[in-house]
Order: structure tokens, then sequence, then C-alpha cells
């Protein structure tokens, strides 16, 4: 391996690093932030055992903890769908905020109840393991242990995300070369269950294997909208605008801050291990439709033509298969009836979008509304930016 290379790398690295390590020492607790700091200082200190089980204990201890977050936002917000109202009549809108009541008590709770799931995160360890830097020293200080698989692995989990990161797929193709790795065994460590089984799907696809296929497509749809849910979740997170709006701007412009994250979450889990699919959930239909076809179950391939075509309505392959289906003696017309997870991913889909548009064309401000806009400050989290979310900061 070119020595060159990895001085380069560990020039970088270092470089990084110092932005990141906080010089003040308070009283040492296992937080994620200083596992992660314990963890690169063992790194610039050479002290690569160390160094992989800090950062190793950091990602295990921040994923639990956004695992634990998703889970009871999750979770309170199907709790408190069921429960009855207090009073029968919904008047001025008081439901919506009994439940929003109901959500908070149920989320108070559910913090304190879990485990290991008080342990605040600031916004910059946030988007530090967010953008999976932890890996980003983690496959140095494995390749220095003598784990080169796992160095590899790490390497390639850190360009997944940063897929145009040219040092670092520097890197994991001079890993590849060496005898000790073997590129089939290398796996993204963050991901999700639905990338590994659809790409099992589309391999027992590809052989013919049509039941493998189709169960391997059904469990990569359920986990691939579970997943979603976790992402969309993940964005119900704080919001400081910057400024200090009246109740109902407030929400509003919270509201569209979150949805603006919800609706990023289709291109994140849109990449399987580095690479972009534009319709990852409608292609799961495409190959059911196939498979349920040649294992002679109609109505499921037709159910599967008509979900697929919810989110590609004009594409022609799909609206063939449709014509040839619709000629089969056997089919009848309610066999095209789109499937009820899909039904209620297009509607949602739709409806957040008419949003968004609404607010692009309508939330236009005079120059006073704009000099006072300036003001606002860009504290977005999860989200690339607040630019264009509402501005509402006008007296009326």
């Amino acid at each position: 391996m070119p020595t060159v290379t990895w001085a380069a790398f560990y020039v970088t690295i270092t470089i990084a690093l110092l932005t990141h390590v906080r010089s003040d020492k308070l009283e040492k607790v296992d937080t994620v932030a200083s596992l992660y700091e314990e963890g690169t200082l063992a790194y610039l200190e050479e002290r690569y055992p160390a160094c992989v089980e800090k950062l190793e204990h950091a990602l295990k201890k921040y994923n639990s903890h956004r695992k634990n977050t998703e889970n009871c936002r999750l979770t309170c917000k199907y709790d408190v769908e069921g429960l009855e109202p207090l009073f029968p009549v919904d008047i001025e809108d008081l439901r919506f905020h009994e439940k929003n009541i109901k959500n908070t008590l149920c989320l108070i709770n559910c913090k304190i109840s879990t485990n290991g799931n008080n342990d605040n995160i600031d916004w910059d360890t946030q988007k530090i393991f967010e953008q999976k830097k932890p890996y980003e020293y983690l496959h140095l200080c494995y390749f220095k242990v003598n784990d080169k698989q796992r160095a590899a692995s790490a390497a390639f989990t850190f360009l997944v995300s940063n897929p145009d990161n040219k040092i670092m797929s520097d890197v994991l193709q001079q890993y590849a070369a060496l005898p000790e790795v073997e590129m089939k065994d290398v796996v993204n460590f963050e991901a999700k269950d639905y990338v590994y089984l659809y790409v099992y799907g589309v391999d027992a696809y590809q052989k013919k294997e049509w039941v493998t296929a189709i169960n391997n497509m059904e469990e990569s749809l359920v986990s691939y909208l579970h997943a979603e849910d976790e992402c969309r979740a993940q964005c119900e997170g704080p919001f400081d605008p910057g400024w200090y709006p009246d109740f109902v701007p407030a929400m509003a412009n919270h509201f569209t801050y979150v949805l603006r994250c919800k609706q990023r979450c289709k291109r994140r889990l849109g990449s399987l291990n580095g690479e972009m699919y534009d319709d990852l959930l409608a292609s799961h239909y495409h190959y059911l439709q196939y498979a349920y076809f040649k294992k002679g179950n109609l109505n499921a391939a037709c159910q599967a033509v008509a979900s697929y075509l919810l989110f590609l309505p004009e594409d022609e392959t799909m609206l063939a298969n449709m014509r040839y289906y619709q000629a089969l003696p056997k089919v009848q017309d309610d066999f095209f009836t789109p499937r009820d997870e899909a039904i209620r991913y297009a509607q949602r889909e739709t409806y957040e979008k008419r949003i968004l548009q609404y607010i692009k064309n309508e939330f236009h401000f005079n120059e006073q509304a704009n000099k006072m806009k300036e003001t606002k400050v860009d504290t977005a989290s999860d989200n690339d930016s607040t630019a264009n979310d509402i501005d509402t900061d006008v007296s009326v």
C-alpha cells in the first residue's frame, strides 16, 4: 500500500480532528460526545486499540439513542390515535391540540422509561454521526490493529454516505488489493435491513427463483416503509427559527421545517450501498408483479401493477404489462386495485407536496418583511437549510 496515500490521509484526518475535539476537560461521563472525543484523541495519539474501543462504543450508544428516539415518537403517535377524546365534539380544532398534549405526555414518559436515552446529543455531535465521521477514523484504527476486513467495511460504510470523497475511495481500492480482504464480505455497517433484502430479491429474480424473489421483495418492502417511518420520526426534533413568532406562525414554521426534512427521506433511503435509485419503493412492485405472474398469482400481480402505476402512471412498460394482463381470460377488472400501503403512501406524498407547493407559491413578502427575514438565524439540523421555510414574522 503506497505510503504517500496514507500520509496524505493522516494529515487530512488530523486537521479535521482538531476542529472536533474539545479542549475543556469536565467531569468524565460516557456520553456519545465524550466517547467520540476519547476515540479520536486515541487515534491522534496512535493508541489504536483504544480508538477502536471508544469509537465502537460511541457508535453503539448513538445508534441506540437514535433508535429509542424513533421508537418513542412512532409508538406515541400510534398510541394517541387510539385514545378516546376528552370531549365528543371537535370544536375550534381542540382535538388536534388534545392529541399533541397527550403525545407530549407519552413522549416524556417514554424517554424517562427508556434506559440510556437520557444522553442529550447536541446538534454538532449529531451531525458528526449522521455524516458517518467516526468511520473516517475507525477504518484506519482497524487497519492498525490488523483487522483489515473490518477496516475495509468501515471505509465502505463511510463512502456510502460520502460517495464523492476521493481519498476514501482510493483507500477502499487499496484495501481491495490486500490479500487479507475479501471484497464480497465487505459490508455497510449502517445498512438497513431492506437494503440486503432488496439485493437478495433482485438476485433471486435474475435466477428465476420466483418464490425467493417474492419473499425477499415483500420483506424488503415492509422494511423500507418502516425505515422511512423512522427517518420521518427523526425529523420531528427541535427547531429554533431565530425569531419570536406568534402561536400560529410558530406552529406553521416548525411544521414546514419538519415536512421538508420528511420529504428528503425518500432520497436518503434511495441509496443501496452507494448506488442511487430514484424510485426504489416503486421498483419493489415492478419485481413483484412479474414474480407473482410467474407463480400464477394473477390477482397479486395485478395489484402490484396498479400499485406501481400510483407512483409512475406514465411508465410505458408497466402500462403494456397491464394491457397484457387485462387480455387474460382469468383477470377481472377489480384485480387492478392498488395495495393499501401504496395508496396511503401515495396520498400522503401528494398531499405533502401540495402543501409545500402552496407555501412556495403563496408566501411572498414586501421589502420590509424581507429585511426582517434577514435577521433569521439558520439553525437547520437534519435539514440542509431553513431558507425555504415559512417566514411570517410580519405583524397582522
